[in-house]
C-alpha cells in the first residue's frame, strides 16, 4: 500500500514534453547521411577558405559565445581558444597567411600565424575604437585587390593599410528604417572588378566608389538587409536580401543613384550567395522570407539562372542555414544553426552529430516539475515537486526525436497551505533499491507547428504543439505513457529549449492504490482520486563539448 504522495513518482516523465520529426528535404539529389570528425555544434555563420585548401569556419559554439576553428580536411582545430570567450562572427585569412577573427563583442584580433598562438602571445593584435576601429561590434571582414582590409562595423566600415585606420560612414539615413543607425551597420562588403566597394546593411545597401555613397534601389525602393553580395564571372553583382529574395545586378547599365537595372531572380529570402565552378549560384536563406520557419540549401541551375523560372533544387532544408563555400574539390560547405555540412553531390555529411541529431542538456536547476493530486469529494489537494538528476533532449530539424532523463526518489516533497517547511514523505518507496525514476521517450507527433516568428537578425522563435509517448521507469515497473505539450525554441537553435505540459497519470498502473477509488468507497470522503496531475517546465540548453 502506497499513499497518496507518492503520485510524485510520475513526475519523473515530465522531462520530455517537444516537437515532432521533420525529415530533410531533397527533392532532386540523392544524398546519404555520413558522420565525420566533430567540428563546431551551434550557429555557424561564416566559411571561408584558408591556405593550402584549409577551410575557416566561424561562428557561436556554445549559447553565449563563439570560436573559429579550421579544418584541415582530417580535424579541426579551435583557433580562438586561447584568446578567450568572445563573440566571433567572421574569419578571414589574407594572402600573407595570417588571421583576422572579427567579434560582435570586442572588436578585431589578428593572429600573425608565424608565431606560436597562445594566450599573452605577441603573436596576437588586439583592435578596438581605441586603436581607431570605427565600432567594436564587427560582422565582417573583406581583402581588396590591393591587400587593404576592411571590416564592417556596427558604426560604419574601417579601412585598415597595416598601419592605422581610416573610417567611412553613409551620411544618408535610411529610407525605411528612421532613427538608428542602420545604413552604418554593416554586414557585408566587396570590391568590384572596377574599384567599387559594395556594401550591405541592417538599413539601406549601398555603393561607394571612394567619394559618393549610392544608394541601391529598384523602382525607388531601397534594398534592406543584405547580408551578403558577391560578383558573378560575367560582371554581374547578386545581392542576398533576407527579406526580398536573390537580386541580380548588370552592369553593362549605368548605376545611379535612384536608378541601375536590377533582376529580381527569386523571392527565396537570401543570406548567403556563392557562384560554383560551374556556374550555379548557391545561396542559403528562408524557403519563404515571409515565414522564416524553415531555412534551404538551394543550388540555381547555371543554364536557368536567365530565365524568367531559374530551376532551383533544395539540397537541404532546416533551421536557419548560414555561412556557405565551395572547396578546392568542388564540395559545398554550408553552416547551420546546429553546425556544419559539406555536401560533395551525393553525400551530405554533419561534423558534429548522426544524422544532424543534436544533443541538448536539460538544466535541472531551471526545470521544475510539480505534482498534484486530489481527493475525490471535497476540496482537498496535495501538491509537491522533484528533482531531476539529469537529461538529455535530442532535436533535429527543430523537432524533437528523442531524449531521457533521469528522477532523485529521494527529493519527493510535499508541500502545504500553511506555508510550513517542506518535509520529505515517508519511505514509501524502496529508495535504497530504487534510488532513481526513469524516462525515456519512445515517440513523438507533431500535432502543429505553431506559430513562428522571426527577423534580419536571424532570431527565430517557435512554438510547436506535439504529443510525446515514452516509458516511464519507478521501481521497476515500466509503463507507457502518453501527454501533449508545447515546446518553444529561442533563438532558432542557438542554445535554448523550453518545454511545457502536462501529464495525467493513473497512480493504481504503478501499485499506488491506497484508499483508490477502485477498491475505496467512492462515496467516502477519504477517497483519493487515482489520477494524478504532472505540471512541468522543462529548460534545456545545446550540448558544447
Amino acid at each position: 500500500m502506497k499513499y497518496i504522495h507518492v503520485y510524485v513518482l510520475f513526475l519523473m516523465s515530465v522531462f520530455l514534453i517537444s516537437c515532432g520529426k521533420n525529415q530533410t528535404n531533397v527533392p532532386k539529389d540523392n544524398i546519404e547521411s555520413e558522420i565525420k570528425d566533430i567540428g563546431p555544434n551551434i550557429m555557424v555563420r561564416n566559411i571561408k577558405k584558408g591556405r593550402n585548401g584549409t577551410i575557416l569556419i566561424a561562428g557561436p559554439n556554445n549559447s553565449s559565445f563563439g570560436d573559429v576553428f579550421r579544418y584541415d580536411g582530417k580535424s579541426f582545430t579551435n583557433l580562438t581558444s586561447k584568446i578567450g570567450s568572445h563573440r566571433f562572427w567572421d574569419v578571414l585569412e589574407d594572402r600573407r597567411g595570417n588571421i583576422w577573427f572579427t567579434s560582435t563583442d570586442s572588436g578585431v584580433y589578428y593572429y600573425n600565424t608565424s608565431a606560436p598562438l597562445s594566450a599573452g602571445s605577441k603573436s596576437i593584435k588586439h583592435f578596438t575604437t581605441t586603436d581607431g576601429l570605427a565600432n567594436n561590434r564587427v560582422m565582417s571582414v573583406y581583402e581588396d585587390k590591393a591587400g587593404i582590409i576592411w571590416f564592417g562595423t556596427g558604426g560604419g566600415v574601417s579601412r585598415y593599410d597595416g598601419k592605422s585606420f581610416r573610417n567611412f560612414k553613409n551620411p544618408n539615413p535610411s529610407s525605411v528604417y528612421k532613427g538608428g543607425n542602420w545604413n552604418n551597420d554593416i554586414t557585408t562588403i566587396i570590391e568590384d572588378k572596377t574599384g567599387k566597394l559594395w556594401v550591405g546593411t541592417r538599413g539601406d545597401a549601398f555603393v561607394y566608389d571612394g567619394k559618393t555613397f549610392t544608394a541601391l534601389t529598384h523602382k525607388g525602393k531601397a534594398f534592406t538587409n543584405v547580408w551578403s553580395i558577391i560578383e558573378d564571372r560575367k560582371g554581374n553583382i547578386w545581392l542576398g536580401d533576407v527579406t526580398h529574395g536573390l537580386w541580380r545586378y548588370d552592369p553593362s547599365t549605368e548605376l545611379r543613384a535612384g536608378g541601375g537595372t536590377f533582376t529580381r531572380v527569386s523571392e527565396r529570402g537570401t543570406y548567403a550567395i556563392i557562384e560554383d565552378k560551374k556556374g550555379n549560384i548557391w545561396t542559403t536563406g528562408p524557403v519563404n522570407s515571409a515565414h522564416v520557419a524553415v531555412w534551404a540549401l538551394s543550388r540555381y541551375d547555371a543554364k536557368s539562372l536567365y530565365n524568367n523560372n531559374p530551376i532551383v533544387t533544395e539540397i537541404m532544408t532546416g533551421d536557419a542555414f548560414l555561412g556557405l563555400l565551395e572547396t578546392n574539390d568542388g564540395s559545398i560547405w554550408f553552416g547551420s544553426a546546429t553546425g556544419v555540412y559539406r555536401y560533395d553531390g551525393k553525400t551530405i555529411t554533419d561534423f558534429y552529430n548522426k544524422e544532424g541529431q543534436k544533443k541538448y542538456i536539460i538544466d535541472t536547476k531551471q526545470s521544475v516539475v510539480i505534482w498534484k493530486g486530489s481527493m475525490l469529494l471535497g476540496d482537498g489537494t496535495s501538491t509537491g515537486d522533484v528533482d531531476l538528476l539529469k537529461g538529455e533532449l535530442l532535436i533535429e530539424n527543430r523537432h524533437l526525436v528523442g531524449g531521457a532523463s533521469e528522477v532523485d526518489m529521494n527529493t519527493i516533497e510535499k508541500k502545504f497551505d500553511d506555508q510550513r517547511p517542506h518535509n520529505k514523505l515517508p519511505a514509501f518507496f524502496d529508495v535504497k533499491k530504487f534510488p532513481v525514476s526513469t524516462f525515456a521517450i519512445t515517440k513523438v507527433e507533431t500535432l502543429n507547428d505553431g506559430k513562428v516568428t522571426g527577423n534580419g537578425n536571424m532570431t527565430i522563435e517557435a512554438i510547436m504543439n506535439i504529443k510525446v509517448t515514452g516509458n516511464l521507469t519507478i521501481e521497476g515497473i515500466t509503463k507507457a505513457v502518453t501527454f501533449p505539450a508545447q515546446m518553444y525554441f529561442k533563438n532558432g537553435m542557438d542554445g535554448t529549449v523550453v518545454m511545457n505540459g502536462t501529464l495525467i497519470v493513473d497512480r493504481t498502473d504503478w501499485g499506488i492504490d491506497y484508499r483508490s477509488e477502485k477498491f475505496f468507497d467512492k462515496t467516502g470522503d477519504l477517497t483519493i482520486s487515482d489520477d494524478v496531475k504532472l505540471l512541468m517546465k522543462i529548460v534545456a540548453k545545446k550540448y558544447s563539448r
